[in-house]
């Protein structure tokens, strides 16, 4: 059963996915020095990466292939190689540009309801982990402190600690919701091809948690430079 759903040269894509974005998210905070100067600092803080940003991004991933497979079609994970090669070289100038891999649908015909749904199971499961990491962050939180960390107050950080579940939920917040985008290729443009009133939904929800959790105005305009970027390539690029 498991053969017919992940094949072995896919599950090897995956991991390397996995390691690479959580490489270039910890390259991202602690720069290359950190490597250097505080190897035990940094490879902590990569375990960190890869329980939040790495499970964040490939159970998004799995939730688009699971959803797919069950409406009949075959789809599967995809590493992108010079995507990778891209986001570690942009990871040295403090730039995380997540892009991996990515799963590919195939089927014969697919409805515009069924892609929709398809598309938002990504950002769904996202949303179930910011859920998780809250929960655990309610039942017992943790805190490690990281040298290359002293001085930056972004995404629960704070002296030089990090919050480490709190940090989960927002890294998991902003995956969905940069997903959420509605410009092609990203998964809110079929998601709001399908239904306008399901994307505001989820979009607005979103927004409203991330401001909650303490991301603030700032996140909100953030997104919103981004919206009008992504749009703007996504015109340029796919018409």
């Amino acid at each position: 059963m498991m053969r017919s759903l992940i094949e072995v040269d896919e599950i090897i894509q995956i991991l390397i996915s996995v390691v690479a974005i959580s490489f270039a998210f910890t390259l991202v905070f602690a720069e290359a020095g950190g490597l250097v100067e505080s190897p035990r600092d940094f490879t902590v803080f990569m375990i960190l990466s890869l329980i939040t940003v790495g499970s964040g991004f490939i159970l998004h991933e799995m939730s688009h292939k699971l959803t797919a497979i069950y409406y009949g079609a075959y789809a599967r994970f995809r590493m992108w190689k010079q995507g990778i090669i891209f986001m570690l070289v942009v990871s040295l100038f403090g730039v995380l540009f997540a892009a991996p891999g990515a799963v590919y649908i195939y089927a014969k015909h697919i409805t515009r309801k069924q892609n929709g749904i398809i598309s938002i199971a990504g950002p769904a499961m996202n949303l179930i982990l910011v859920a998780f990491f809250l929960i655990l962050q309610f039942v017992y939180p943790v805190d490690i402190y990281f040298s290359f960390l002293y001085g930056i107050r972004i995404l629960g950080v704070e002296s030089g600690a990090i919050n480490v579940w709190l940090f989960g939920a927002m890294i998991n917040l902003i995956l969905g919701l940069f997903n959420m985008i509605p410009a092609f290729p990203l998964d809110g443009s079929k998601v709001l091809y399908w239904n306008k009133g399901v994307w505001l939904a989820a979009t607005f929800g979103m927004l409203v948690i991330g401001y909650m959790l303490g991301l603030g105005a700032g996140f909100i305009v953030m997104w919103g430079v981004l919206l009008m970027l992504a749009l703007f390539f996504s015109k340029m690029l796919f018409g």
